[in-house]
């Protein structure tokens, strides 16, 4: 009788967990579509929002959150390019500002000068900065997205 009752159970178990599972997957899979959404919009900081809070919602949703880890890079990726972007093209002003106080020659007030190069080098910097950003994101997503396709065969 007991194994007969076991029997029985198992299989229903087994169909409930994976129906749960299904389901958490499905819920997760909206909310990176959501997230997927807005990343296309330019809502950079509420697709990120929406990834955590499927993190937090649904932690055994192991294949969502897995994809959701790449449209987390992704995102990064796209404000990253974004930032280096606007960032290039207020370097570009800032350059020409710069030379032409180097064509201007006036001994003793070298203060506007200097203090252009100043603002001229930190934007390179920030520019590097950005531009080694990117190339790291973009190593991420590859590296990501070829571990994901390993675990799914």
């Amino acid at each position: 009788m007991r194994r007969t009752l076991y029997a029985l159970l198992l299989p229903m178990a087994i169909c409930s967990c994976t129906t749960k599972n299904d389901k958490k997957e499905e819920n997760a899979g909206r909310m990176l579509n959501s997230a997927r959404a807005l990343m296309i919009e330019g809502n950079y900081a509420a697709a990120k929002d929406s990834i955590l809070n499927m993190r937090i919602l649904f932690p055994t949703a192991f294949e969502a959150r897995t994809t959701g880890i790449v449209i987390m890079d992704s995102i990064e990726l796209l404000a990253a390019q974004d930032t280096l972007a606007m960032t290039n093209s207020i370097l570009q002003v800032e350059e020409k500002q710069l030379m032409q106080l180097e064509t201007e020659k006036r001994r003793g007030h070298n203060a506007e000068y200097y203090k252009q190069r100043t603002n001229v080098f930190h934007l390179k910097q920030r520019v590097d900065e950005l531009g080694a950003k990117v190339k790291f994101y973009l190593r991420k997503i590859e590296v990501d997205t070829q571990e994901s396709n390993k675990n799914k065969e």
